[in-house]
């Protein structure tokens, strides 16, 4: 990252935090402002549930001055290509060009999600986000650049298609191994391309609970892990990485409402709890492998607020606030 905050072509490095729970929002603020002052690149927002993903981010470029804001994701199924291109221009514009569109394929089941998975159609995909770059080329900015393009991404085939049109891509419930296979594959299908595989961005989300006694936040990390196992496509994921009985397990276990039965075993493969130490080697995995932006993704347990700011605290470049 430079100091420049605004966002141009190139590959981005660093840690950055996703906020998914619906906090208050001067309590959203505060952690958004926190992980600015202590070294965040980047804060995203999933478009799950409670607000909004663009005007929630366009909150928060009010609020900060540096940390890049990105969508993440938000999905082809609920807006038209020109309204998601008015909708990010607005707050690339707003931010002084710190936006990051993340997109996602989302489910025909639910019309949400942002999965990615090799189910969807990739035309569909390739077309929404060519359209979506042509109308933003049509419009008139008063920043340097355009937001790049990020494309949520499980199966090989959409990573392919990641690597071919998108500028970064993000990976979810994801092993160090499988970010390496995800980079090669995205080197490979931007090489057919005819693009330059050292611009595409590998982000890569990361569920932690910080700063908990283990037992504690392993219970938290259970639910969330079996919620995810018991959704086909990621479930198909974790079989593809070798953790195949733990996720059938936790898909039955979850369904039944068993969620304490969830295999720790999994939860510890695909999440991280413990301290700052912990989430340090992590993430260093996760880099070794290939990941340029890894995502600390905070599972709330206990207190939402106190633990969120907790984690983010835990896993950010720099333990130092600035009051």
């Amino acid at each position: 990252m430079t100091a420049d905050p605004s966002v141009g072509p190139g590959r981005f490095r660093g840690t950055a935090l996703a906020i998914r729970d619906p906090l208050p929002w001067d309590r959203a603020v505060q952690v958004v402002r926190a992980s600015e002052e202590t070294g965040y690149a980047a804060v995203f927002v999933p478009e799950i549930r409670g607000r909004e993903a663009f005007s929630t981010l366009a909150g928060f470029a009010g609020a900060t001055t540096r940390v890049l804001l990105g969508t993440g994701v938000v999905t082809i199924r609920r807006r038209t290509p020109e309204t998601t291109a008015m909708a990010a221009a607005t707050v690339q514009e707003s931010s002084g060009g710190r936006l990051i569109l993340g997109i996602g394929s989302g489910s025909p089941s639910d019309g949400g999600g942002s999965a990615g998975s090799d189910g969807d159609s990739i035309d569909q995909v390739r077309a929404y986000v060519e359209q979506v770059r042509k109308a933003l080329s049509a419009l008139e900015l008063d920043v340097p650049h355009r937001p790049p393009i990020w494309l949520a991404a499980l199966g090989d085939r959409m990573l392919a298609l990641a690597g071919a049109v998108t500028d970064g891509v993000i990976l979810n419930w994801c092993t160090p191994d499988r970010v390496a296979t995800a980079r090669r594959i995205l080197d490979e299908a931007g090489e057919a391309a005819g693009r330059d595989p050292g611009t595409v961005t590998v982000s890569v989300y990361v569920r932690a609970s910080l700063g908990l006694e283990e037992a504690v936040a392993v219970e938290g990390l259970r639910e969330i892990t079996g919620r995810y196992a018991a959704v086909p496509h990621y479930r198909r994921q974790m079989e593809a990485m070798g953790l195949g009985e733990e996720a059938n397990a936790a898909s039955r276990a979850f369904r039944s409402g068993r969620s304490g039965d969830v295999p720790e075993a999994l939860v510890r493969a695909l999440t991280v709890m413990g301290g700052r130490e912990g989430w340090l080697e992590r993430q260093s995995s996760y880099r070794s492998a290939g990941a340029d932006l890894v995502v600390c993704y905070p599972v709330p347990v206990l207190d939402t607020f106190s633990s969120i700011l907790g984690t983010a605290l835990a896993a950010a470049p720099s333990t130092a606030v600035e009051r």
